[in-house]
């Protein structure tokens, strides 16, 4: 459910009042980014590395954008304090109001994952698709439709996610996710060359594991079949076992759960930079 108080242009209002104009191309376009932060503890988890996203993201779209750090999480602690939201998320999209003015939203909602969730792991569905070349790929835009209605089937055929596969049989990444398989205790994801939108979870995840421990290379369909262990990454999952893709289940194993810890600890760190 979305939360009944929204940031507009930093003005806190309720959510049914807030209003964009009809003529932005934001709207009429979709010439806009987006960042979604988890929120824990009604702190917002990773904003720094959100934040340089966000601005990198929006000097590469030419939308004026200078908002710090710091303001950035005082806007944030604004709207999760009027929504009295603890765990969850917060979404930031900037967008085109005209060709000078950049417009900045920022909504929360209630957590989507239960625990549960992780226990049961995520079924992955295979979707053979284009392949993503272009600028674009590199960026959280509002041009999200298609990954919208992919995850919209798969979730009506029964699975969590889809997994995005050129013609050629080649990995690219789930609809909202990253991908990762294990392969002889080593981890790989898609090549960022390939087309996947660098995430922030996946970022850390490489982090955490170190070059002797993870790859960054190309994978096929054919190596989801023979991995050992599968899970998926965002900013709200964190790290996400994967029990079952198409018809094959897989176990939640030793790699996926130790690094799922280890994430977790990272990620409570970043709640609290002060402190580092």
């Amino acid at each position: 459910m979305s939360a009944p108080h929204v940031l507009l242009n930093n003005v806190l209002l309720p959510a049914s009042a807030a209003h964009i104009p009809a003529t932005s191309e934001g709207f009429l376009y979709g010439h806009g980014v987006f960042e979604t932060i988890k929120v824990t503890a009604s702190r917002p988890a990773f904003l720094a590395q959100h934040h340089a996203r966000l601005t990198a993201s929006a000097r590469a779209l030419d939308l004026p954008y200078a908002v710090s750090l710091d303001t950035l999480r005082e806007r944030l602690a604004r709207v999760i304090t009027a929504n009295a939201l603890t765990d969850g998320s917060a979404r930031i999209t900037l967008f085109s109001a005209d060709p000078a003015t950049t417009g900045e939203l920022i909504t929360v909602k209630a957590n989507a994952y239960p625990p549960e969730t992780y226990t049961r792991g995520f079924r992955l569905h295979t979707v053979f698709t284009g392949e993503r070349t272009g600028a674009l790929t590199a960026h959280k835009t509002l041009n999200y439709l298609a990954n919208i209605r992919a995850k919209r089937g798969s979730l009506a055929a029964g699975f969590d996610e889809p997994l995005f596969l050129t013609p050629a049989g080649i990995v690219i990444e789930g609809a909202t996710t990253n991908v990762f398989i294990v392969r002889d205790g080593i981890v790989h994801t898609p090549s960022l060359a390939g087309g996947p939108l660098p995430g922030i979870a996946r970022a850390q995840v490489l982090a955490l594991l170190g070059p002797t421990r993870a790859r960054e290379s190309l994978l096929t369909h054919d190596d989801l079949r023979h991995s050992s262990e599968l899970f998926v990454t965002n900013a709200l999952l964190g790290v996400m076992p994967v029990t079952q893709i198409d018809d094959r289940t897989l176990p939640v194993g030793p790699v996926t759960q130790a690094l799922a810890s280890d994430y977790l600890a990272l990620e409570s760190r970043s709640l609290y930079p002060h402190l580092e």
